[in-house]
């Protein structure tokens, strides 16, 4: 008799243990959310889009509301939709032990930024993908122009990022060589504001100090490109110094081991 009370009383014991769970657990489902803790790792320190700014997505597509429950919170749905955010390149959701829950988010880095009467605007970022501009911020790139001899009128944005042809023709691999370089580089990074192709001469560069017309030609590969960079650098630290920002009108790249530079007349 005594064995079956005991045995009775381990049966009580843990049911009233299951119990316990059951009900606080369905307590911490029932618990109003609090706003999510959002982390955002920013690349160059470009701002394409704030924590407010993620969190009035939320509240706009009704993926969360000041009323949500841990029970209704949609982790998986919240975390497709910010992947495929024009402005993010990876993110994170998920939730703690509490009413807390958090979103970690790194946003994309554009270098060129496209631009173009026949189409809408675009950016290419550090990964050679395309992206449409942000509504929240346009940050100050450097911007490509001169391709609309390039593009004819039944061209669109989605037409371009799917075709690898399309990119060639439109020198898009090429853009991407230049601003790569000059996103890296400090210097040029704050020297090179514009670049505007030509048929003629291919890209010319646009400084922000000095009036020269820079004609670099063609980026047909990284090798070319860091060539003609260390070519114009060459020319700033041995020639500027002693003749000054403004006596050359031309300083051309073109050429292999050489730079041919016109002064004003």
């Amino acid at each position: 008799m005594k064995k079956v009370l005991k045995i009775l009383a381990i049966i009580i014991f843990i049911g009233s243990i299951v119990y316990l769970l059951i009900a606080a657990n369905k307590e911490v489902e029932n618990q109003i959310m609090n706003k999510p803790v959002i982390h955002l790792k920013l690349q160059d320190e470009i701002p394409l889009i704030t924590e407010s700014e993620i969190l009035g997505e939320l509240y706009k597509y009704n993926l969360f509301t000041d009323e949500t429950k841990k029970s209704d919170l949609k982790i998986k749905e919240i975390e497709k939709y910010l992947k495929h955010s024009n402005e993010v390149l990876t993110t994170q959701v998920y939730t703690g032990l509490t009413k807390d829950w958090y979103i970690d988010v790194k946003t994309k880095r554009p270098i060129a930024r496209i631009l173009s009467n026949k189409i809408s605007d675009f950016y290419i970022d550090n990964d050679f993908t395309f992206m449409r501009l942000s509504p929240y911020i346009k940050p100050r790139i450097l911007v490509f122009s001169g391709l609309d001899q390039l593009i004819t009128n039944d061209l669109s944005y989605s037409k371009i990022i799917n075709n690898d042809s399309l990119k060639t023709k439109l020198m898009l691999d090429q853009i991407y060589r230049i601003s790569k370089y000059v996103c890296n580089d400090t210097f040029y990074n704050a020297q090179i504001v514009q670049v505007h192709y030509s048929q003629e001469d291919g890209f010319l560069l646009v400084p922000r100090v000095g009036l020269q017309k820079i004609i670099f030609g063609f980026a047909e590969s990284e090798e070319i490109v860091e060539e003609k960079f260390k070519k114009l650098t060459t020319f700033y630290e041995k020639v500027i110094p002693y003749e000054g920002w403004e006596k050359y009108e031309t300083i051309n790249l073109k050429f292999k081991n050489q730079i041919v530079a016109k002064k004003k007349q």
